[in-house]
């Protein structure tokens, strides 16, 4: 008995011994596990399990789990395991991370790929686990956030091996995300299949084989990811997610990746499995547009087929092709709405077989277009180069850029027709995209129309020998361009120009959403006109031209060019220079200056020379103004001699009728028979059926009178003045009451004719009438002056005088009533001198009218 008791309390002394060591060592590997503290209650022992109510665990690093009603069954497999893991709830506290990283961490990458860890992980599983309700309370953006859900695993002894199953649901604001990996163990190797579920759907597949400790391969595959915009707001709270520049998880994305690792030696790190020989073939599709800031909706297909071999990386074979519908790139905004494009496209293709390294450049064919409103397309193709460095370039000397627009309808500029050609040197970075030629361009529409200016260019044909683009795809800066164009338009319409060929050349630079340009134009009648020109996106517009200056002995440009050029007037000598400026956008405004030159010429039938002055044209709020500040004719003869002429005259209109305005004289004399002529200020008013002004006669000599106006006999000398109410009835010159006198102390008039004598001898009276006339002083010339429509001028003359040598000078009263047809008798005066054939002409036709419509 005693024997027995001895026994007892020796095995009682060394299981007491056994459990203080094993709590020693189990203190020692939680102690080397970093573990600061562990506390229980209620630890017992129930069917064969450890049963715990609650479990706390601390790490040194702050991690804290909190179990509840944990039950864990052992058994021997191989070794001590935990056959079963139970528990009602785990709560998890996991510390923000600290500013500096522990060094020795494992490279998840690196563990994804090592067999062993798989293997070790399958026989320290238990062969069943539930976790009914996880709580996690994790380090996020938004300082702490809570993450809730559930776990399962099961282990399962095949024929052919051993297979873990396992599920993790987790609950994300009531979206649910299921992860269902399965990783089956055989002699051979070890294979990992996994599902991602949103919400009940499949969303990716991972499928991964290892074998021998140095060959992986696997396939990771998005059939078809679900409408899931909650989960990019879910994972914003995790990431800065915020920084890329997209608005939610693309749907139905599809991707496809499949890789084959062989490594040379059991692989200690990530480089080692990429220094064997690996293959990579991936495919990623974007079917449904994706929301990018800043960019649009982006659609598109990525695929690539990379081979590796002992570092030695090839490109076997690539492709992307990406659309951006309703493109937002802030460069592109600045453009007029029909410059801006509705979709972008994009198409890259890798040539075969190029090997990769760090200062590798790449070469691919480009295919990018941009699709304009109203069926408009912009292309950019050709071979490319594009580093390998982690700030892309793209670069290429032989692309080609092509326009091709049925229609272009700008702010106040419509365009039809329009293609251009532009080979080109482009350099592009995520900063900006330069571009300039390398041979001559050519740009060419059909019909472009200035609206408000009502001006048309029809058939231009334009090379360009010189063109810069830069498209900034960063930052604020907006799209700048400049060049150079040379060619000519088939038309230039407007209802004031004669259609014709005109020629154009110009430098041109857009900038600040305006284009500028600065050029010069002729035509084929030898007008030509530098300019400068600026157009605003907004539609506002202005030009300032300069005229060539015009030689008339040479021609006439002005009347080949201009439909309002009167037919009856006509150059032959002299000089015309000015300058044009026009505006538009809100209204259509004019300037217009003319230099006038020692022009000589012809107007209907009236010759003149030494015209010479500025004329200016204003147009503005649909007011049209036409000026003559200082204008100056040396001579004109409509049949008797007039000149110097000096005019200051100003017509004002409405350009909806402009032959209805008001015409300003405010200053107009000419010349006369040794005297002036003077028109008193005044102004017309065309519009109204009647117009009356007043012209003043100072200082004609009677003398030159009868030189210019030669009747047989008749001499004789004294001067003028007087005035002459003038009406203007229906275009028709009217004198009415006009009146001219001889100055004091008055002039000598001789009358000595044949005619006269013979009717002298047959009449006393007409005797006494010649002896007077034959040498008549008169003291007194006054004369009534009346002027009809018809063109006849009645005289009534009355003279008071004496001839000394008659009847002892004895004074005589003579009332004489003259009328002639004046413009007949400057007809006559014409004919009679020396004239050009062409007013010999326009006469003898206006006598041949006028004799056609008497009755």
């Amino acid at each position: 008995m005693r024997r027995r008791s001895s026994i007892l309390l020796l095995m009682f002394l060394l299981l007491t011994l056994l459990v203080l060591l094993a709590r020693l060592w189990g203190q020692q590997q939680l102690h080397a596990a970093g573990v600061q503290q562990l506390d229980w209650q209620t630890l017992g022992w129930r069917d064969g399990a450890l049963q715990v109510d609650e479990l706390h665990l601390q790490m040194r690093d702050g991690l804290r789990l909190t179990v509840q009603q944990a039950r864990l069954r052992p058994g021997w497999r191989g070794g001590p395991r935990l056959r079963t893991v139970q528990a009602d709830s785990l709560q998890l506290h996991l510390p923000a991370a600290q500013g500096s990283s522990q060094s020795g961490g494992l490279d998840p990458l690196l563990l994804l790929g090592d067999e062993q860890f798989w293997r070790q992980l399958a026989d320290w599983a238990p062969d069943s686990a539930r976790i009914a309700q996880i709580n996690a309370n994790l380090p996020c953006r938004d300082q702490r956030c809570e993450l809730a859900g559930a776990w399962q695993l099961q282990r399962a002894e095949q024929a052919d091996g051993l297979m873990l199953s396992s599920v993790l649901q987790l609950d994300l604001d009531g979206q649910q995300l299921d992860v269902q990996p399965q990783l089956r163990l055989n002699t051979e190797g070890v294979a990992l299949e996994a599902d991602l579920q949103v919400d009940q759907v499949t969303a990716a597949r991972l499928n991964s084989q290892w074998r021998d400790g140095q060959h992986w391969q696997g396939r990771l595959h998005i059939p078809d990811w679900p409408q899931t915009p909650w989960l990019f707001g879910y994972l914003g709270r995790w990431m800065a997610l915020g920084a890329l520049p997209i608005e939610q998880i693309p749907a139905a994305a599809q991707l496809e990746l499949d890789w084959q690792l062989d490594a040379a030696r059991v692989p200690e790190a990530l480089d080692d499995w990429l220094a064997g020989d690996v293959q990579l073939q991936g495919r990623l599709v974007l079917p449904e547009p994706w929301a990018v800031e800043q960019l649009g909706e982006l659609s598109g297909e990525l695929s690539v087929q990379l081979q590796g071999a002992a570092g030695d990386w090839r490109l076997q074979q690539a492709s992307m092709q990406a659309q951006v519908q309703a493109p937002v790139l802030p460069a592109l905004q600045s453009l007029p709405e029909a410059l801006q494009p509705s979709q972008l496209s994009l198409q890259l293709t890798p040539q075969p077989d190029q090997r990769l390294h760090a200062d590798a450049l790449m070469q691919l064919d480009m295919q990018a277009r941009a699709a304009l409103p109203q069926g408009g397309e912009l292309s950019l193709t050709g071979p490319v180069t594009l580093p390998l460095s982690r700030d892309w370039q793209l670069a290429s000397d032989a692309v080609l850029l092509r326009l091709q627009a049925p229609q272009l309808n700008l702010p106040q500029l419509r365009a039809r027709g329009v293609t251009g050609r532009w080979p080109l040197r482009v350099q592009a970075s995520a900063d900006a995209l330069h571009s300039a030629l390398t041979a001559p361009g050519s740009l060419a529409w059909q019909q472009l129309q200035l609206r408000d200016a009502q001006l048309t260019l029809r058939g231009a044909r334009l090379e360009q020998p010189a063109f810069e683009l830069t498209l900034p795809l960063s930052g604020d800066d907006t799209l700048s361009a400049a060049g150079r164009l040379t060619g000519h338009l088939d038309a230039l319409e407007h209802a004031q120009l004669t259609p014709q060929r005109w020629d154009l050349s110009a430098d041109w630079r857009w900038q600040q959403a305006a284009l500028n340009w600065k050029g010069n134009l002729s035509n084929a009648a030898g007008l030509e006109l530098a300019h400068q020109a600026s157009w605003r996106s907004g539609g506002s517009w202005r030009l300032d031209g300069e005229l060539t200056p015009l030689f008339m002995r040479a021609g006439n440009p002005l009347a080949d060019s201009l439909t309002a050029w009167p037919e009856l007037l006509s150059f032959a000598s002299g000089q015309v220079g000015g300058t044009l400026s026009v505006s538009g956008g809100q209204s259509l405004r004019v300037r217009g200056d003319l230099m006038l030159t020692g022009l000589k010429g012809i107007y209907d039938r009236i010759a003149f020379s030494g015209l010479e002055g500025p004329l200016q044209l204003r147009l503005a709020a649909d007011q049209l103004t036409l000026e003559a500040p200082s204008l100056a004719l040396a001579q004109a003869n409509p049949g008797i001699e007039l000149g110097p002429v000096r005019g200051q005259l100003s017509y004002h209109a409405a350009l909806a009728q402009p032959a209805d305005g008001r015409l300003e004289l405010g200053e107009l004399r000419t010349g006369l028979l040794g005297g002036e002529v003077r028109v008193l200020p005044t102004t017309l008013d065309l519009a109204q059926r009647e117009q009356r002004a007043e012209l003043q006669l100072q200082g004609l000599e009677l003398g030159r009178l009868f030189e210019v106006y030669p009747t047989e006999g008749l001499s004789g000398g004294g001067t003028l003045d007087g005035r002459l109410p003038v009406l203007l009835r229906d275009g028709q010159l009217v004198i009415d009451d006009g009146a001219v006198a001889a100055r004091e102390p008055g002039g000598v008039l001789r009358y000595r004719s044949d005619k006269l004598q013979r009717l002298a001898a047959a009449n006393p009276s007409m005797r006494e009438l010649a002896g007077v006339l034959e040498d008549f002083h008169y003291t007194v010339l006054s004369s009534q002056v009346d002027y009809g429509e018809n063109g006849n001028m009645i005289l009534g003359l009355r003279l008071q005088g004496s001839n000394p040598e008659f009847q002892q000078g004895r004074q005589v009263n003579l009332n004489v009533t003259l009328e002639e047809n004046i413009p007949a008798l400057l007809a006559s005066l014409q004919l009679s001198g020396k004239v050009s054939e062409i007013i010999q002409q326009r006469v003898q036709q206006h006598l041949i009218k006028q004799r056609a419509q008497q009755p």
